[in-house]
C-alpha cells in the first residue's frame, strides 16, 4: 500500500513539474495577438539573426498567438519547423537537430498579461497590460540565459 501511494504521489508531482506551453488566456482578441506576435517577433530579431536562424516550435500552435508568430517570424526571415501531430498522438515529424527550439506560455494573472518564450536554454519574458481597446507592454524584456 505504502509503494503504491509514493508511486501516486510521484505522477502527481511529475505532473505538476511538467512545463506546459501555448495560450492559456480564455479570451484575448486576435487583434492583441497579432500585435503581441509583432513585439516578440522584433524582439526575437534584435537577438537572433533572421536569414541565418531556423527555429524548431516545441509544440503545435493551435491559438491565433501562435499562428501569428510563426506567420510574423516567417514574414521577419526566419525559417520555421512547426510541429505537428498525426492521429495517433505521436510526433509525426521526426526530430531535427538543426536550429534552435522555440516554445512559449501566454498566461493572465491578476489583470496582468504574461508572455514567456522559450528559445533553447534562454528564457525571454514580457508583461502586458490590457488597456481599453489595446493591449501594451507593462515593462521590458527580461532574458534569461
Amino acid at each position: 500500500m505504502f509503494r503504491l501511494s509514493m508511486l501516486v504521489l510521484i505522477f502527481i508531482l511529475t505532473g505538476c513539474a511538467t512545463t506546459q506551453f501555448g495560450n492559456f488566456v480564455a479570451h484575448n482578441d486576435e487583434a492583441h495577438n497579432k500585435s503581441i506576435a509583432s513585439d516578440v517577433t522584433g524582439q526575437l530579431i534584435q537577438l537572433y539573426p533572421p536569414a541565418s536562424t531556423q527555429f524548431n516550435m516545441q509544440h503545435p500552435t493551435v491559438d491565433s498567438l501562435g499562428d501569428a508568430l510563426v506567420d510574423n517570424l516567417r514574414a521577419g526571415g526566419y525559417a520555421i519547423h512547426e510541429h505537428k501531430k498525426s492521429n495517433l498522438n505521436k510526433s509525426a515529424d521526426t526530430p531535427t537537430s538543426d536550429g534552435m527550439t522555440l516554445g512559449y506560455v501566454f498566461d493572465q494573472m491578476d489583470g496582468l498579461y504574461r508572455l514567456t518564450v522559450f528559445v533553447d536554454q534562454h528564457v525571454l519574458t514580457r508583461a502586458y497590460i490590457f488597456n481599453e481597446s489595446t493591449i501594451n507592454p507593462a515593462g521590458y524584456w527580461v532574458r534569461k540565459e
